[in-house]
């Protein structure tokens, strides 16, 4: 039922009317002024025609006010009051044009058959990697309580054994300032913080380009702890750590995140070791972090190219890797390709027809592919200067993305 002065226009999405108000003698609201435009004037359309935004596409304007509209509007407030550690695009690598994504079932089988080849030549050089499984005592007793869900108790294991390998890796010390990109809602933030308790001079900082609810970081104010809590609200891609002053004081910078999602996790890199390098310099003796979502990972922004061009990989290529990284966690991809014929000269070629590949074999190159690109991180890493390891900090019934990387370097 639609309740007098509000909008009569059904969002289908949510099975309800409208919420907002409405001027006298309207049926709808701004936003929803475009149904009842078909029943005015030529005059009353061109007057009351609204369209996105330009400076925030999430909400609409009147184009016959938008001079008006783009001196007000809150976007234009939140540009002209952004910080000075946002500089846009400064960790995004721009002098790399953007790779065309193709979808795999509109490729020809020849060129993904090629590829395929090569990770599976690529791979065999490189090492086995360790399952480390840890548990921290700080979570033991909420894992074993039984009062959390299956999905929550997945959080909480992979966290522990996370944080696990932050000691381990004598990454937790006083005078350090933990940094967790991409933080979501602070889950990781909030263990930590529970071990930083007794610690002295410590801070977390969390970055996320997003505004979340019943932020876990909030609970660790609530609960009065004695270390600095801060957090930002930016694009990792524009974040220029060492212009945040409150860091600054702390000797330490260590580098954390969870299921770090493509391009993001090769952003947070190229952040940390630009910190590293600009002034005031930043001592970032070491990182932790899950790996996510592989298939969207972006050439420019990609930290391993150099590991891969020297894999005989060309820049074309890496769309077609991050598309069969896919195939480790979300299916083959291929339900629905459509048939692509190869002469006989072509199948002479292919050493691999991917049209009989079973669906586990389509999950093991999938985790290949996975397992290539990380080691790019791991060769950048270390060429500038980090020791670092790739492991499997979970096991697969866990999280199928259960591989992360852990980097330190001498502390000065």
């Amino acid at each position: 039922m639609v309740e007098e002065n509000h909008c009569m226009y059904f969002v289908q999405r949510k099975k309800r009317y409208c919420r907002m108000t409405v001027k006298k003698g309207n049926k709808y609201c701004g936003e929803h002024q475009e149904v009842s435009l078909q029943f005015r004037t030529d005059k009353e359309r061109v007057e009351n025609k609204r369209i996105k935004c330009p400076l925030d596409s999430a909400h609409t304007c009147y184009e016959s006010k938008l001079s008006k509209h783009l001196k007000v509007c809150n976007a234009k407030r939140l540009i002209d009051a952004q910080p000075s550690f946002i500089i846009k695009g400064i960790n995004a690598n721009e002098a790399y044009n953007a790779t065309q994504h193709i979808p795999l079932s509109e490729l020809n089988e020849l060129v993904i058959s090629t590829v395929i080849d090569k990770v599976k030549d690529v791979y065999e050089k490189l090492p086995s990697f360790p399952e480390i499984v840890l548990e921290h005592q700080i979570l033991k007793n909420k894992i074993n309580d039984g009062s959390c869900g299956k999905n929550i108790k997945k959080h909480l294991l992979q966290n522990s054994s996370l944080l696990s390998h932050l000691e381990q890796a004598n990454l937790v010390k006083e005078n350090t300032c933990f940094i967790e990109f991409g933080a979501g809602k602070g889950k990781l933030t909030y263990w930590l913080g529970q071990i930083l308790k007794n610690s002295k001079d410590c801070c977390i900082l969390l970055v996320d380009r997003s505004s979340h609810r019943h932020k876990s970081d909030n609970k660790l104010k609530n609960e009065q702890s004695p270390i600095l809590i801060k957090r930002i609200r930016a694009d990792i891609a524009d974040l220029k750590l060492n212009d945040i002053a409150e860091i600054q004081k702390f000797k330490y910078k260590v580098g954390i995140a969870k299921h770090l999602c493509g391009a993001a996790t090769d952003l947070t890199l190229n952040c940390l070791i630009q910190a590293m390098n600009s002034e005031p310099k930043c001592n970032v003796v070491g990182l932790i972090i899950a790996f996510c979502c592989h298939h969207r990972c972006e050439y420019a922004s990609y930290v391993g190219k150099e590991f891969l061009e020297q894999c005989g990989f060309t820049p074309n290529e890496f769309t077609v890797l991050c598309s069969i990284a896919s195939w480790a966690t979300c299916g083959s991809g291929f339900k629905k390709a459509p048939v692509i014929e190869n002469t006989q000269k072509d199948s002479a070629r292919t050493k691999t027809n991917i049209k009989i590949l079973t669906s586990s074999e389509r999950e093991r190159i999938g985790k290949k592919v996975k397992s290539l690109l990380n080691w790019g991180r791991l060769e950048y890493l270390k060429r500038v200067g980090f020791k670092s390891n790739l492991i499997y900090y979970t096991t697969t019934d866990v999280s199928l993305e259960n591989m992360c990387i852990i980097a330190t370097k001498d502390q000065i």
